[in-house]
């Protein structure tokens, strides 16, 4: 039985495998911003998804702090993630924070030191992010409507630092081992009185790894305030990797971060009815904020695997919604045929065959021969 599984899994996935090894790596661009807002050239590294070039999909944009050092991890993780269609494909915008400027740009400024009339460290990073770095981004690329932000240690501090000042920007927020300890747990309180007011919207996920206390204290009190203000707007989860170091945590917190951000993404591992699809992708569109269709071979293949069940409403209700929504497709009017041919009824695969006739234009000879010998071929 586990080969038979195995042996559908592969004809509903087959043609996304078949095709990674003609997908290009991602590739990687590297652009200077003369910012405004920082008063200096600042670099970024731009991760396009494999196929980028080759197609004219739009994606969603995840941006990371110390872009150079996390960037080819993440765009790797991402990548595989993206082909088996366990999250989307993404553009990763690694924003490059040098050892000279990182704790100036990730870090907040003491409440004793702010001056009200000008942004200073991690806002005024926040605010070169949101006003300059975004729009080169959303102008170069093709970008959907939907960003998340990433960051580790002072890069999660920063990130739950934006979630907090500038709710909605981002739909997702990443932060792992974030140095919560910093002002003297600073951002607790401003976490609390945004919670408080119910002000947090999106997807966010936390992480820690086996730290001092400095660390892992205010890190548990940061949780506890997401439990005790749980909000419908803000979806929340976090995680301790009990076995990671403070600097080894990072490629496991992106990877359940990005699980996170995603879930409800990937499709159960189980045969799927046209209405159990429909909600997947449903629920896709509203996270990327973009119409999702379910896709003609993923329909073809879960068609297929409910023909092999004998599932014969569900499979027939299938099919022919996908001979329906890709009228224009010989394999979607072929697998309908074939089906109604598995299921016994002649007359059914007879008016499938005449229906491809008329809906297919420029239907060639040999087309309709190959649709015409399903008959004998007995299904």
């Amino acid at each position: 039985m586990k080969k038979i599984v195995y042996g559908l899994l592969l004809l509903i996935f087959g043609s996304a495998w078949s095709a990674l090894a003609a997908q290009n790596y991602p590739e990687i661009q590297q652009l200077v911003i003369d910012s405004t807002v920082l008063g200096e050239k600042r670099n970024l590294v731009v991760y396009l998804p494999a196929g980028y070039q080759n197609n004219k999909d739009h994606f969603p944009v995840l941006y990371i702090t110390d872009g150079d050092i996390q960037g080819p991890h993440t765009a790797g993780s991402l990548d595989y993630l993206a082909k088996f269609d366990q999250t989307p494909a993404m553009i990763v915008v690694g924003i490059v924070n040098p050892p000279q400027t990182r704790v100036r740009d990730l870090t907040v400024t003491g409440a004793d030191k702010q001056n009200t009339q000008q942004l200073a460290n991690a806002d005024r990073f926040l605010a070169f992010v949101e006003q300059e770095v975004i729009p080169l981004v959303k102008q170069r690329y093709r970008t959907l409507d939907y960003q998340a932000l990433s960051g580790t240690s002072h890069g999660g501090q920063f990130a739950i630092n934006a979630l907090v000042k500038r709710p909605g920007l981002f739909d997702g927020v990443i932060a792992i081992s974030p140095s919560l300890y910093w002002n003297k747990h600073q951002l607790l309180e401003l976490t609390e009185l945004a919670m408080k007011s119910n002000q947090l919207q999106g997807r966010l996920y936390v992480s820690i790894a086996n730290e001092e206390a400095a660390m892992t204290e205010p890190f548990q009190k940061f949780v506890e305030l997401t439990q005790r203000y749980q909000s419908e707007k803000l979806k929340v989860a976090s995680q301790i990797f009990s076995q990671e170091t403070h600097n080894t945590t990072v490629l496991q917190g992106q990877y359940y971060g990005l699980k996170h951000l995603f879930s409800g993404w990937a499709i159960p591992e189980s045969p799927q009815t046209l209405a159990d699809l429909q909600t997947i992708f449903e629920n896709r569109s509203k996270l990327l904020n973009t119409p999702m269709a379910i896709p003609e071979d993923r329909a073809a293949g879960y068609g297929q695997w409910l023909q092999y069940l004998n599932r014969q409403d569900d499979a027939l209700a299938l099919l022919q919604w996908n001979r329906k929504t890709y009228a224009q497709s010989l394999n979607a009017h072929a697998a309908l045929i074939k089906a109604c041919l598995h299921f016994n009824m002649a007359d059914a695969a007879k008016a499938a065959l005449q229906q491809a006739f008329e809906s297919i234009d420029g239907l060639s000879a040999e087309q309709k021969a190959q649709l015409e010998g399903l008959f004998t071929q007995g299904g």
